[in-house]
């Protein structure tokens, strides 16, 4: 069997464990109770195997590749639970990162957990430079915006003018509350005529580290700058506040990757990632 973990002393040994593993910003803030998601292990004294789900984001699956009968407690898990769930909530891709414990292969064990249906990409990871920021902003005079765009701090006071929910709606994709996002994330939006046309979230929160989750809503508003711009008050909030921003993305979104390096990030290693659609997945 599974234990879904609530215990705040078998969390933080998850925690320890996740350590400074890929994505362990995404898990630590699932672990921290903070963002939305399920923490399930094979036993709350051994932790030879975990599995998160950090909704909206990624499924991590990390332990031995030897643990067969974890393995089809997690199929099971997926098919039954989880799965219809995210479904539910909009989400129409599984996303899985695999972290080995004890090395061995994987292939076998996801062909056959996820009947062959599995896709493989690439992410992207970056490390923040204080300095490179720096040194970009000061070569600014002016953030190259149409003037009729206005980019804002999200807080209490513009949530409640948000008459759309557009932000709030944002927020809940990945927070259980947006009493906890205002208590410990951050955020900036662009508007126009009243309208939110863009955000760039805290969407995962782990200590003093944020990862970044940016989206421009309609195709009309893009290309324009306003993706910098949000970023860019993004990362001064974060340094003002005495956070660490954290940007991830897959290999094929250019655009993001471009900003990335604008704004100072330092490229790391692609590592490998898997998906499907869940609608197939619950097929089989």
């Amino acid at each position: 069997m599974l234990y879904l973990v609530h215990d705040p002393t078998v969390l933080k040994r998850v925690k320890d464990l996740v350590g400074e593993r890929q994505g362990h910003v995404v898990m630590g803030g699932v672990l921290d109770g903070l963002q939305a998601g399920r923490v399930y292990v094979d036993h709350p004294d051994i932790l030879n195997s975990v599995f998160i789900w950090a909704r909206h984001e990624m499924f991590y699956w990390i332990g031995d590749s030897n643990d067969s009968l974890f393995h089809r407690h997690v199929k099971q898990l997926l098919s039954e639970e989880l799965l219809p769930e995210a479904l539910r909530v909009g989400e129409e891709m599984l996303n899985l990162e695999v972290l080995p414990t004890h090395g061995g292969s994987w292939d076998s064990i996801l062909q056959v957990t996820f009947a062959g249906k599995l896709g493989e990409g690439y992410r992207v990871p970056f490390t923040f430079n204080q300095m490179k920021f720096h040194h970009w902003l000061q070569q600014q005079t002016c953030f190259n915006i149409p003037p009729q765009y206005q980019v804002s701090v999200i807080d209490a006071t513009l949530l409640e003018e948000d008459t759309s929910g557009v932000i709030q709606e944002e927020i809940l994709k990945f927070w259980y509350t947006v009493e906890d996002f205002i208590r410990y994330g951050l955020g900036t939006c662009v508007m126009l005529e009243g309208e939110v046309v863009g955000t760039c979230l805290s969407v995962f929160v782990s200590d003093e580290h944020h990862e970044i989750g940016i989206h421009t809503y309609d195709v009309v508003h893009r290309g324009q700058g306003l993706a910098t711009a949000l970023a860019t008050s993004y990362i001064q909030l974060c340094l003002d506040r005495g956070c660490i921003p954290h940007w991830t993305t897959e290999d094929f979104r250019k655009d993001s990757i471009a900003i990335a390096h604008k704004l100072g990030f330092e490229q790391g290693e692609a590592y490998r990632v898997y998906y499907a659609p869940i609608q197939d997945l619950l097929r089989t």
